[in-house]
Parts: C-alpha cells; structure tokens; sequence
C-alpha cells in the first residue's frame, strides 16, 4: 500500500497574524497492504505559523467502497496548547474481501481559525492496494474416441488448472470451431493450483489438422479477464479397413477325415497401410487355426490359409476373427464361415459319383496317353532323321 498525501487550501475569512496549520502523514502501518487486511494511517497536525490555531477540525469526507475506517471520522481539537505544538490522528482501516487492487482515494478537510477568519485545506490520500492475478490455462486435451474420423461424435476434455497466485472466479470456456455441439462450459472458482474439467461434446463432419480457438473468461483480484489458448485436433477421413473379400474352401465339399484347405483372401479397402494382419478361425477340428498375412498396402489383398482335417461330420458356423495393426493401434474385424463337412457313404448315389470321377480321370488319362504318344513318335524320327509325318504324307 502506498499513501499520498495532498492539500488544496481555501481561505474563507482575511485574519489578522500568521495562522497556519498543516497535515502531514506520520506513518503507514503495514506499508504494504492486499485484500481483507487492516492497516492504520498516522497523520499529524502541525503549527506551521506564528499563532496558535484554534476551533481545529480535521473530518474524512469520502471513503472508497473498498475500505473501511473503524475510527470516527471527525476530530475535533479546540485550540493547541503552545505555537510549537502537534497533534497525531491515527485511523484503524481495513481492505474488504472483494477490495480492488490498484489506487483507491480518501478524502480529507482541514478548518480551523475563528469565526472572523476560518482556513479550509482539502487533502486527498491515495492508497494503492495490492493484489495477485490468477491464470487459468489448459493443461491437458482429451477427447473420446482417441483417434477421430470423420462423422464421429465426440466428447472433449480440457483440464483447466489455475497457475496464478490469485483465485479464478467465474471462470467459463468457449470453444470457436464449425461443428454442431456444445461450445461453452461454466467451471465455476478456481482455487490456487486448483484443477477442473470443461466438458465439450460436438459432431465431426469434416475431416483435417484443425486449430480450435479457446477462450477462458474469469475474474481475479483485478476485475473481469479473458486468455485466449488454442488446441489441435486431428479429423481423419476415414479408417483403414479391412474386408473379407473371399472364401475358398478345398474339397468344396469335404468328407469326415478329409483334409481341407481353407482360403480367405483379405482385402484393404482403406486408404492407410495396415500392418501384422493375422486370421484367426475357430474351428473345432485338428489342424491349424491361425495365418499371419502380414502388410497390405491400400487396395491390397492377400491369402490366409488354414488347413485341417475334418474329423466330424455337420454344419458349422465358424467364427473368423482379423486382427490388425494400423497408424492408430489394434483393430479387430470379426465375422463367421459357414462349412459342411459329408458324412462317409457306400450307397449308389456315391458310386454314381464316383463312376463319374473315373470317367472324367480316364477320359484325361486318355487324352493325355495320346499326347505323349504323338510326341513319342515326334522325337523318335528327329533322332533318326526322317521326315515328320506331314512330309510323308506330301510324298
């Protein structure tokens, strides 16, 4: 707290002598002072001419809201005693709670003399209270999903935390972006090193690196505030995404204790590279259960094959499960295969059909014999240097 101190004097009577009288500040106890504090204000009243001063009033005329003074605001002194002499006023005051810092002025009037020749001095004190500012600032950004793609709904958290030295009172967040959602969170008082949480919900409709603009209004010991922050946001376009393009099963149709071979090609639909892709199926026979297929690059596709042997007859619904890596961490696809596997028979259905597999066998074996015969005939007159068979036949 520092304290000025001025006078502007009036004189509303000519006297006869030097009558003079003056204020002058004595001390300030504490020389500094914040808010809701008490200080006290010496001042002395002093003969600065050759008489001595009479029908002396010394009265606090205006007093800032800020303060308050718990002495009486009036002395009254009425003559001094000898021409050298002094008089010391001292004020009790304090600073309210909610004080403002910065300079605060209190007015004070001096009178004295006679009827016949009165002096007014008006003096002004300025007291300058101190105070401390508060700072409220993000110090963390999250948002539900993690990783945000175009058209997601998504709630944001900013951790709102006070660095200041002062209390943060009133304090709101304002987000300024394009997207439909709440844009304003009320926290409330911050305290010192106080944290809390500005809930946010909007809808991302438009994907890119985005740069949100934040506002933080309060209050502290300085009146009404406002800091402007910002934030970045990733929108993604869309996932990286992986299908089931097809499936491939060898036999088509299996019997028990058949081995098959079953072939799913994995496709990226996306446009990111997705890595560590391995196809797990869950079947209930012996053999193998899961392919790695590695990276697939976009618009990529690649096999995973799993054999096994099928020791039990039936319809299954076999659950596939994808799992992979992407820019953004660990994803799963998961989906079914429908398999029936035959039960062995020796009825005349099955001859039938195994008269037809030989058929069709011999009818290869056959075509095959006479392919290799011509060819067999071919080589043997090469090497014995006649003509091919079209040159005879020409002869």
């Amino acid at each position: 707290m520092t304290i000025f101190l001025t006078g502007i004097s009036t004189v509303e009577a000519e006297s006869s002598g030097d009558e003079c009288l003056t204020a002058v500040i004595e001390d300030i106890s504490p020389s500094s002072v914040g808010m809701d504090e008490e200080f006290t204000v010496g001042i002395s009243l002093e003969n600065c001419g050759t008489r001595v001063p009479e029908e002396i009033t010394f009265e606090i005329i205006s007093i800032p809201p800020d303060i308050i003074v718990t002495e009486d605001l009036v002395a009254y002194i009425p003559k001094f005693v000898y021409q050298g002499s002094e008089r010391q006023l001292r004020y009790h005051m304090r600073t309210t709670p909610d004080a403002n810092p910065g300079p605060h002025i209190i007015k004070m009037k001096l009178t004295y003399g006679n009827e016949d020749a009165k002096r007014t001095t008006y003096y002004e004190v300025e007291v300058v209270v101190t105070g401390e500012h508060a700072e409220p600032r993000i110090s963390s950004v999250k948002t539900d999903p993690e990783y945000i793609y175009e058209g997601d709904t998504v709630d944001l958290k900013l951790g709102i935390e006070n660095f200041g030295d002062a209390i943060a009172k009133s304090v709101s967040v304002s987000l300024y972006h394009e997207f439909k959602g709440i844009k304003n969170s009320t926290i409330g008082t911050l305290g010192l090193n106080g944290t809390q949480t500005a809930l946010f919900k909007f809808k991302a409709d438009s994907s890119g690196e985005l740069e949100i603009p934040v506002i933080i209004n309060y209050e502290d010991d300085f009146g009404k505030q406002k800091d402007e922050y910002d934030i970045k946001i990733t929108v993604l376009d869309k996932k990286g995404s992986l299908n089931l393009a097809s499936v491939k099963v060898d036999p088509v149709l299996p019997y028990m204790d058949d081995t098959v071979e079953l072939t799913m090609r994995i496709e990226n639909s996306g446009d990111r590279t997705i890595n560590s892709i391995r196809v797990y199926a869950d079947h209930p026979f012996k053999g193998l259960k899961e392919s790695f297929i590695g990276t697939l690059d976009p618009n990529e596709d690649g096999p995973a094959v799993i054999t096994f042997i099928a020791n039990q007859e039936g319809e299954y619904e076999i659950p596939v499960t994808i799992t992979y890596i992407d820019d953004f961490g660990e994803e799963q696809i998961e989906t079914n295969i429908s398999l029936i596997v035959m039960e062995k028979s020796g009825g005349a259905g099955m001859a039938v059909f195994v008269l037809i597999v030989l058929a069709v066998i011999g009818g290869l074996v056959y075509n095959n014999y006479r392919t290799k015969k011509s060819k067999d005939e071919i080589i043997k007159q090469l090497m014995e240097g006649g003509a091919t068979p079209i040159d005879k036949k020409e002869q």
